[in-house]
């Protein structure tokens, strides 16, 4: 996800993915280096949200 997609980023945050990688420099936009980021869930997360939401 590039760095310069703020929404999408606050969204992953909010229902729980982490950052897992930062590729440093890895895009060019408008004459600018920007950061990829990956996130990830793993489904032990993911469940144990669902549990809590659920209660």
């Amino acid at each position: 996800m590039p760095e310069y997609n703020e929404g999408a980023i606050a969204l992953m945050r909010k229902f729980g993915f982490s950052q897992e990688v930062c590729r440093r420099g890895a895009l060019e936009r408008d004459g600018r280096r920007w950061d990829f980021y990956v996130f990830g869930l793993l489904k032990d997360e993911w469940q144990a949200s669902v549990t809590k939401s659920r209660a």
